[in-house]
């Protein structure tokens, strides 16, 4: 091998606008035995080598991309998977139960114990009292909270329902609600209390975002990559949680934080095999409706 000989750019290998993705075809060329560099040609990044070489470069590089497509998800986490009308139907039901609890304990005439014991006190959260992150979920102030809580719980319920199934989506609902009410609590500490399900309802926003997030961050270029998707989340609750009197924002964004680090985290296992079949998502259903209800047993007198 004549390490002397020119290396030069060929119309026939590959380019791109990330100097990343072409130190990667570096690395698989140099791994092939080939003298290579990265070069910068205006706006765009290619591989330079020696002419003798172009064949057997573009060659490998081709079957590079080929493998490297085989193995990304055809079937997990298809981000424009829709739910089913059994999921959409299961999810409106779902929330609609936020309403039916909240008008239950208004004409038992129990709201103002229940919140007593249920809402996401700071300062008692602090001293120990974790269930109340979870309780205080399913309490509202009024009808016209429950029922704004409902319709856009609904509505990002089931799109994440399309993606991981309802029983994980139910989930993490309960999850990443409880961690942003926890982390709310950890934040303000003492005078500070809060109630409703809107922490919850942004943590899904949240696992749709990290959702997205890491698909686009494995597939779209870098303008338009993993923060694009994290800023939509951001835009929504700006739009939807970030206005008005008795708005917590922080707790909003602290549902969103949670729920992001929870798609993130979804997002390889879920890459790598089938959406969880029906076992995975009746336990997942389960340890939700359970968490719910061992945090309201707790709450007691």
């Amino acid at each position: 091998m004549e390490s002397g000989e020119p290396l030069e750019v060929d119309p026939y290998l590959p380019s791109t606008s990330r100097k990343r993705e072409a130190e990667e075809w570096a690395l698989v060329l140099e791994a092939e035995g080939l003298p290579v560099r990265v070069v910068r040609v205006g706006p765009y990044f290619t591989v330079a080598v020696r002419a003798a070489d172009v064949s057997r470069a573009a060659a490998s590089l081709a079957a590079w991309h080929s493998e490297r497509s085989a193995v990304l998800p055809t079937e997990a986490l298809a981000t424009f998977a829709t739910a089913s009308k059994g999921e959409i139907l299961l999810a409106c039901a779902s929330a609609l139960s936020l309403v039916a609890f909240h008008l239950g304990l208004e004409r038992a005439g129990r709201l103002a114990d229940f919140a007593d014991r249920g809402e996401n006190q700071a300062a008692l959260v602090v001293a120990g009292e974790l269930g109340r992150t979870l309780t205080a979920l399913t309490l509202h102030a009024d009808l016209t909270h429950a029922l704004g809580n409902a319709f856009f719980g609904a509505f990002f319920l089931a799109a994440l329902a399309g993606r991981i199934g309802l029983g994980l989506a139910l989930a993490s609902f309960v999850v990443t609600g409880g961690l942003g009410n926890l982390a709310n609590a950890l934040y303000y500490r003492v005078g500070h209390s809060t109630i409703g399900a809107s922490t919850g309802v942004f943590g899904l926003v949240g696992v749709l975002a990290g959702l997205a997030a890491w698909r686009r961050h494995q597939f779209a270029p870098r303008k338009r990559g993993a923060w694009v998707a994290l800023g939509a989340g951001l835009a929504i609750v700006a739009m939807l949680g970030g206005a008005g009197p008795k708005v917590d924002l922080a707790a909003h964004l602290f549902g969103l934080a949670a729920g992001s680090l929870a798609g993130l985290a979804l997002a390889y296992p879920l890459s790598r095999r089938p959406r969880p079949g029906p076992v995975a998502q009746t336990a997942a259903f389960a340890f939700a409706a359970a968490s719910i209800a061992l945090a309201w047993w707790c709450a007691r007198p």
